[in-house]
């Protein structure tokens, strides 16, 4: 979205604009032609109108963090089902110690390599 002097009505404006930096996109010349005529029929610049659009759409990053939700009865009840179904499927033995199994691979992997 390039910015050009001829844009502004005052200085204000420009001293803003100095706060920007530039996107370049390329687009096809009947997109352009496009976006220009939408631009002319609301009385804006190309970055104007491009800039009303991406503030529109693109979410702030406040917006885009994860909120957090209470636990419910039913999100317990739902954990609890699929732990039933994963002990069933183990038939009642549960995982292993996974940092033990680690320890392990890790031993055996040694030794291998002592043996090269």
């Amino acid at each position: 979205m390039a910015i050009r002097k001829q844009d502004f009505d005052d200085g204000e404006q420009a001293k803003n604009a100095k706060k920007r930096t530039r996107i370049a996109i390329d687009v096809s010349p009947e997109m352009r032609r496009r976006i220009k005529m939408a631009a002319l029929e609301k009385d804006l610049s190309i970055g104007e109108y491009l800039g009303r659009i991406l503030e529109e759409h693109v979410p702030d990053e406040a917006t885009k963090t994860r909120q957090r939700h209470p636990v419910t009865r039913k999100m317990l009840e739902e954990l609890r089902q699929v732990r039933e179904a994963i002990m069933h499927e183990r038939e009642g033995r549960p995982f292993e110690d996974s940092t033990e199994m680690i320890r392990q691979m890790r031993e055996e992997r040694s030794r291998e390599l002592e043996q090269l």
